[in-house]
């Protein structure tokens, strides 16, 4: 019996993301972004049907993630870092650790005298769930707009697609920093943002020869075999992942730089737009995960989110423009902004920790900002960017 339940289960999720593609296929609604389509797709059926979906992190993280990963990874031009490497740094590492550090302020600031009151180190932890934007996401807004963009806007898209990559690498060293804290009770001290960073680059170092090593092997081998290069990926994934280094950060650099067949691209296309959809649906359908008793709370600390986003984005883009990197302007940094979209990544991290309100909040600031962000930030993009860069054309 648990295994036909488990069927219909199937047979439904497979229903709903033949919808949301078909959907996207529609050009009359090509200005809604189909992650925010399945999303709500997926909680209203969870609504009205009861459906549910059970999201695995193990599952997300080694067999769904890794092919959308690949596949982005392919059209991205790894040689572009030597022109955006300063300011992917900053808004990867030292943006991720600020926005950590405020949105932990915010939330011990509003469970102050609660039911949830939380302590510095706890405050922390979720903090690092909540900062990281979801790679998944951005890669799919980054792949959308890159197709109607102008050439002055590339770096910035480039520094946005390079952060969500590499963000990942800090946040997980955060989160089991701050587990580990907890668990055996060791205070704050000064020294832990320096480790932090540290151990950040370091790991980020090896993750990425590790992506080179093995893609330089494949290119010199003249490996022409779609099996190998479907396993190969999940293998460079899965390798740097059981060492405790970002498997995210090694498969993007392997994927920029390996040679592969090119009727393989469309192959890993299609099967990519499938686990992206079903990623986005199972978060919908995960709606039953959430405390309502907690909502007010929740919205304050997905305001401090966004709060803390923002006021990171923007100092570390006066430090940039400061550095001669003109591109940083208003327009810009609004846009930088506006693209802090928390996702998978984020519900993954927090299904690790024991807290049901830690849960159910993180929830409600992926949905919230997948919805209200996933829905403005291509109309943001042409409104901050493409439209003031064709005005300064005109005149």
């Amino acid at each position: 019996m648990e295994h036909a339940a488990i069927g219909k289960e199937v047979v439904i999720l497979l229903l709903l993301v033949s919808v949301v593609i078909g959907v996207s296929r529609v050009k009359r609604f090509e200005c809604v972004p189909h992650s925010v389509f399945a999303v709500v797709l997926g909680m209203c059926v969870s609504y009205m049907g009861g459906q549910t979906a059970i999201f695995t992190p193990e599952a997300f993280l080694y067999f769904m993630l890794p092919p959308i990963l690949f596949h982005s990874s392919l059209k991205f031009n790894i040689y572009s870092l030597r022109r955006t490497w300063l300011s992917s740094l900053m808004f990867s590492w030292m943006g991720t650790l600020m926005a950590v550090v405020l949105i932990a302020w915010g939330i011990m600031v509003w469970t102050r005298d609660t039911e949830v009151a939380m302590s510095m180190v706890e405050a922390l932890l979720f903090a690092s769930i909540l900062a990281p934007t979801d790679t998944v996401s951005t890669l799919s807004l980054v792949a959308q707009i890159k197709s109607k963009k102008k050439n002055v806007t590339e770096e910035i898209l480039e520094v946005l697609e390079n952060e969500a990559v590499m963000n990942d690498a800090i946040s997980v060293v955060l989160v089991r920093l701050f587990s580990w804290m907890m668990s055996t009770h060791t205070a704050m001290s000064r020294w832990v943002p320096m480790e932090v960073v540290l151990i950040s680059a370091l790991l980020s170092l090896v993750a990425m020869l590790v992506g080179i090593l093995v893609a330089k092997m494949m290119n010199r081998l003249q490996v022409t075999d779609m099996t190998m290069h479907y396993v190969v990926p999940l293998m460079v994934y899965s390798l740097c992942e059981c060492v405790d280094i970002s498997g995210i950060l090694g498969l993007f650099v392997y994927g920029s730089m390996v040679t592969i067949p090119e009727n393989m691209r469309e192959s890993i296309g299609s099967l990519s737009l499938i686990i992206e959809s079903s990623v986005y649906v199972m978060l919908g359908l995960a709606l039953h995960t959430y405390d309502t008793a907690s909502f007010g709370l929740s919205f304050l600390i997905l305001i401090s989110c966004i709060v803390g986003r923002t006021v990171s984005v923007f100092t570390l883009g006066a430090f940039l423009r400061g550095c001669g990197r003109k591109e940083w302007g208003v327009g810009s940094l609004l846009f930088f902004s506006s693209s802090g979209v928390r996702g998978a990544i984020s519900f993954a991290l927090c299904q690790e920790v024991d807290n049901t309100f830690i849960k159910s909040t993180t929830f409600v600031v992926i949905i919230a900002t997948m919805v209200i962000m996933g829905s403005l930030q291509k109309c943001l993009f042409h409104v901050l960017l493409i439209d003031r860069e064709t005005d300064s054309i005109k005149v």
